[in-house]
């Protein structure tokens, strides 16, 4: 009976030491668990901060997207403008709805020097408006502009 008492007290020992180890080995998975919820809170939140900042990097891109306008290669002109001294010989492609300031600051980007002197563009004797467009002053495919630099 003293055996059949040690060896039950044995039994008892090593259920104990199991349910011990078990209890351990839970604690250490519930641990784990905590530990990887948190880190998938952390994940999500990063997950929306990200997300928020493609939301707002397409908004910017939306915003500031340049709407390129096609234009029909039949629009396209070129004119040449001439300086009276002829020492300007210069042709510019450009379209009939430019304005023609837009077509004279190609011109000084070419010619940086004329940027320091008063110029008057005429066609067929007539004063070029600076702030219309192309057509409004009656400029046409291939036509000669007349550059006058005053002094």
């Amino acid at each position: 009976m003293d055996k059949n008492i040690q060896e039950q007290a044995y039994e008892l020992y090593k259920l104990k030491e199991e349910l011990y180890k078990s209890e351990q080995l839970n604690e250490d998975l519930n641990n784990e668990i905590k530990y990887l919820r948190n880190e998938n809170i952390k994940l999500k939140i990063e997950l929306n901060k990200k997300n928020n900042e493609i939301k707002g990097m397409k908004n910017i891109i939306q915003k500031n997207k340049i709407k390129e306008e096609k234009v029909n290669i039949n629009d396209i002109m070129v004119i040449t403008i001439v300086s009276t001294e002829l020492n300007i010989h210069f042709s510019i492609t450009c379209l009939p709805n430019e304005i023609f300031i837009e077509v004279e600051e190609r011109l000084y980007k070419k010619y940086d020097n004329l940027r320091n002197t008063n110029n008057i563009f005429t066609i067929d004797n007539k004063p070029i408006l600076r702030f219309k467009k192309i057509c409004e002053n009656n400029i046409h495919d291939n036509d000669i502009l007349h550059l006058s630099i005053l002094k």
